[in-house]
């Protein structure tokens, strides 16, 4: 039985419980209503574009014009309108600063320069103004210093020459610069203007200057800029002034010096792009300790002894192209499942062994490129199950027989390519099944019969190149010009006969024409059609019996595109 002491003792308890739970309530409810009430609060109007922003992007967009390349009008660039809203603009919410201009790839054009109003955008984080011609002019040696907040700068293809500013060095808050130029590849092998003393526009003498503030600086790309006269000391002012450094792209830059092992005290690195230089020396074997390496292109380059195997066990690993190092020496691994390699080249090395028949679980691998003088087998019929490649170049005289069957299983092939190698025979006609062919190399090696005709129906191709072949019989140059899209054709060096054909003026090619080689090809006559061709930048019609007079509208029409011309070894009687 429950006293009546007891019971009251219990009430009370329930009572006590009951106001916890309604304040408790309460208290959740003005939790609720507060949360649910900043939900459906209006945000705070964004404060336009400040007087003095929207002056210095009227005067910068003046300074600029349209071209017949122009994909930026800058119509909403407007006095008395909110410049936040220009294309192109982004500004502070907090105090209508600009942020950001992004002009990348507008195909504008200033002939007096980088306009000094630019620099009076001192809240700018983004700066892109990548593919816009600034007319060959220098950049202001001073400005750049006052843009303090600056995280992203884009100058690149932008047509300026001279040095690199002294103000960027004093941008502490950089993460990314590009002062990329042109990389100029001419003619079927690649060869890489400039080439020359004086050719690079961009000059870069002391990097070490350069980067020496820049330590938050991720991405760097100087390609085609002139680092000539840095010397050895180069990774060394990145290993000791760059720690967060990810990307480093110095393609073409003229380097002439090793890659010193410092380099790789940059744990960050991921991406290292060095093509196209005289770098010599051998590879770091401490690149295979970089925990995020993704991309290592070396290739074009004078670099010498083993290639560190470890950097194949590197799990991020997905570029490997050390081509065109010829006394690079090395083995393929062998390739497990897990591996995301997606290109690998090594073709013109001093690679040997086996290509092991492991390749075929690269299932990612879109580019593949090898050199087979020294690999001691036929090429595995393993290959024809990388249905993902769209590039495959193939080098070497260990090569033999015909055409591999297992070719005619790569229908994403964009690129292929037999050079220097035994392969002999007919072309066979499955190539004209691989539609999405636009380059097709098969040259220096036993090929023989007539081209063949199923050739024509790759509409996609770009690029034929069959020279130093046995190929016979007469074919019409007109034949090649109704290929759409073709604008590089070499012929040379063969047993054929070509004869110019009827010219069609809907013929869409031949106004894009850059590379015709036909040396050794039996021409009697320059052909008429080569007058239409108002971009041509290599000739060689060399070893054929050409006679007359080169007529003047070759002069008129090439003076301004040609590279590389070679007539000789024919019977003009002038030039």
């Amino acid at each position: 039985m429950i006293s009546r002491t007891s019971h009251r003792q219990q009430l009370l308890l329930h009572l006590d419980l009951l106001v916890h739970l309604v304040l408790a309530s309460i208290q959740l409810s003005h939790s609720l209503d507060g949360t649910f009430s900043n939900q459906t609060a209006t945000p705070p109007a964004k404060v336009p574009c400040r007087p003095d922003q929207a002056s210095a992007l009227l005067r910068l967009g003046r300074s600029f014009h349209s071209t017949n390349d122009s994909t930026c009008t800058l119509a909403s660039w407007r006095a008395g309108t909110d410049c936040c809203g220009w294309e192109g603009v982004a500004c502070a919410a907090s105090d209508g600063g600009v942020t950001a201009l992004d002009l990348g790839g507008c195909g504008l054009a200033s002939a007096g320069g980088l306009h000094p109003a630019l620099f009076d955008l001192t809240s700018l984080r983004h700066l892109d103004l990548s593919g816009n011609s600034l007319n060959e002019s220098q950049l202001p040696d001073a400005g750049f210093e006052r843009l303090t907040e600056l995280a992203h700068l884009n100058l690149s293809y932008s047509d300026f020459v001279g040095k690199i500013p002294d103000g960027i060095r004093r941008l502490s808050n950089l993460e990314s610069l590009d002062f990329s130029n042109w990389i100029y590849l001419v003619g079927d092998n690649d060869y890489f203007l400039p080439l020359g003393e004086g050719r690079w526009p961009v000059v870069e003498p002391d990097i070490g200057s350069l980067v020496s503030n820049l330590s938050s600086l991720k991405e760097l790309y100087l390609d085609t800029v002139d680092l000539s006269g840095n010397g050895a000391a180069w990774c060394s002012a990145f290993a000791n002034s760059t720690p967060q450094l990810q990307v480093l792209s110095l393609r073409g830059t003229n380097l002439d010096a090793p890659i010193c092992g410092s380099l790789s005290l940059i744990h960050s690195l991921a991406k290292i792009n060095l093509k196209y230089n005289r770098v010599h020396g051998q590879i770091p074997e401490s690149f295979a300790d970089l925990p995020s390496l993704s991309v290592l292109k070396l290739a074009y380059n004078l670099l010498e002894g083993p290639f560190p195997s470890r950097i194949f066990q590197n799990k991020n690993l997905t570029v490997v192209d050390i081509s065109y190092n010829h006394k690079v020496s090395g083995v393929l691994p062998n390739f497990s499942s897990d591996s995301i390699l997606t290109q690998l080249v090594c073709s013109n090395t001093n690679f040997s062994g086996l290509i092991p028949s492991s390749i075929s679980n690269l299932k990612s691998l879109n580019k593949l490129g090898v050199a087979a003088a020294d690999f001691h087998q036929e090429l595995p019929s393993s290959l024809g199950e990388l249905r993902s490649l769209t590039s495959l170049q193939v080098s070497g005289a260990g090569i033999v027989g015909e055409m591999p069957s297992w070719v005619a299983n790569l229908t994403s092939l964009e690129i292929l390519q037999f050079s220097n190698c035994g392969l002999s025979g007919q072309v066979p006609s499955f190539i004209g099944n691989l539609k999405k062919l636009s380059t097709l190399k098969l040259y220096s090696c036993n090929f023989s019969g007539q081209v063949p005709p199923h050739l024509f129906n790759l509409t996609n191709l770009g690029a034929i190149n069959f020279h130093s072949n046995s190929f016979i019989g007469t074919i019409e140059l007109s034949s090649f010009f109704k290929l759409p899209n073709l604008f590089r054709l070499n012929l040379s060096n063969n047993k054929l006969s070509i004869v110019e054909g009827k010219y069609n003026s809907s013929w869409e090619s031949i106004d894009n024409f850059d590379t015709l080689c036909l040396a050794s090809c039996n021409i009697s006559k320059l052909p008429d059609t080569l007058r239409h061709m108002q971009s041509i930048e290599v000739l060689d019609l060399s070893n054929n019996h050409i006679h007359g007079t080169v007529p003047q509208w070759a002069w008129d029409n090439w003076i301004d595109s040609i590279i590389l011309m070679n007539l000789s070894y024919n019977q003009f009687s002038s030039i």
